[in-house]
């Protein structure tokens, strides 16, 4: 994997945060794909965690507005993915947010708390 910016413009923060989720979901559905031809077994729903309220509705509701009208199929294509039974898409509140550690500057003591998560704790001397 590598870290990319988004190749396309969103015009808000949930629209962004939910071009995030899609390539998310993408990356999932690889990671599903290999680990079946490998003859494990995959749990199912995968969970979508995201930390933008608008983001979550859009994805678990068919109501469109009028600021969303332009981003159709991306999201009516993660909530056909939820409907299939092979996503769920959560709201988490930022602070609980583990994916921050790679998105974004934190300061210490939010750093040292997610990054515990992937390396764990420092034992010492």
């Amino acid at each position: 994997m590598k870290s990319l910016m988004q190749r396309i413009i969103a015009l808000s923060v949930t629209e962004a945060e939910t071009i995030s989720g899609v390539a998310c979901v993408q990356e999932m559905l690889y990671a599903i794909k290999i680990l079946l031809s490998l003859g494990l077994l995959v749990e199912l729903p995968m969970i979508l965690e995201i930390d933008n309220k608008g983001a979550v509705d859009m994805a678990n509701n068919w109501s469109v507005g009028g600021r969303t009208k332009h981003m159709d199929v991306r999201y009516i294509w993660l909530r056909e993915l939820k409907e299939q039974g092979l996503v769920k898409v959560i709201w988490t509140s930022g602070e609980s947010n583990d994916a921050d550690l790679f998105t974004k500057n934190l300061p210490g003591p939010p750093f040292r708390k997610h990054a515990v998560k992937f390396v764990g704790e420092d034992v010492g001397d």
